[in-house]
């Protein structure tokens, strides 16, 4: 499959169906992040410990996008959890220590204070281990960005692929398309809304004319068909999105006429 960004699947139609509201602006204030269920699979009834351990997970993920489930399954030798999007497993988890930092991270509390912000997008850049193609890369991506006249409201992190810290994190933008996690190439994500995550430019995808579609779709006019059939995920992300500052992208396009 060719990861290059499926912006022109909207273009025809984005003029005749579109309001004025720009699509990343519109995420950001209207659309309710989707929700992630993780099921706690067990056989035997649920031991007091485990059972207390989940009211103080339920009770702390409050204002994460994410539901808690226990589930009986009479087939399994051991207990797990398992984590689904949409009805898709993204990953399996053998005991409660594992879920350790699955709802928040530095990295995904510092995105989603950029979007809460005003900004329009964080670019996200995956390595992939290889030196040569990451700084590639990312001059691309640095060139291009500064090249925009949205420069200065989007935001550029990196994050190595080994980052104990984030692992959760990684795990779910790799799952962002089934093949993804067998890729080893350097990656690019553009984030925007209340962290939703578009499927990623990568390797010789990374390009100025993909991301500058990538921009282009996000400061165009939204429409019903973009918000019936957006693509990409919402990543799993403890934040209250109550309060977005208003997107400033209304400003530049507004000195750019």
């Amino acid at each position: 499959m060719k990861y290059i960004f499926k912006i022109t699947l909207f273009a025809a139609v984005i003029l005749s169906l579109a309001c004025t509201t720009k699509v990343a602006e519109w995420f950001l204030l209207n659309a309710a992040p989707e929700k992630y269920q993780l099921v706690y699979y067990h056989k035997d009834p649920v031991p007091e410990l485990i059972a207390r351990n989940h009211a103080e997970f339920e009770k702390s993920s409050k204002s994460a996008n994410m539901l808690l489930s226990p589930v009986f399954k009479g087939n399994i030798d051991k207990p797990y959890y398992a984590l689904y999007y949409n009805n898709r497993l993204f990953s399996e988890y053998s005991d409660y220590n594992a879920l350790k930092g699955i709802l928040t991270s530095p990295l995904r509390e510092k995105i989603a204070s950029e979007l809460l912000s005003g900004n329009l997008c964080t670019m996200l850049y995956l390595k992939s281990g290889n030196n040569e193609k990451d700084e590639a890369g990312l001059e691309v991506v640095r060139n291009t960005i500064a090249a925009s006249p949205f420069g200065s409201i989007i935001s550029v992190s990196e994050l190595d692929r080994g980052n104990e810290e984030e692992k959760h994190f990684i795990s779910l933008l790799l799952n962002i398309e089934h093949d993804l996690k067998d890729i080893h190439e350097p990656m690019l994500f553009g984030i925007f809304g209340r962290f939703r995550v578009l499927e990623p430019l990568l390797a010789k995808g990374i390009s100025e004319e993909n991301i500058n579609l990538l921009l282009g779709f996000l400061t165009a006019d939204c429409s019903c068909l973009i918000k019936d059939n957006l693509p990409g995920i919402n990543i799993l992300c403890q934040e209250d999105w109550d309060d977005p500052k208003p997107a400033l992208v209304n400003n530049i396009l507004d000195n750019m006429q």
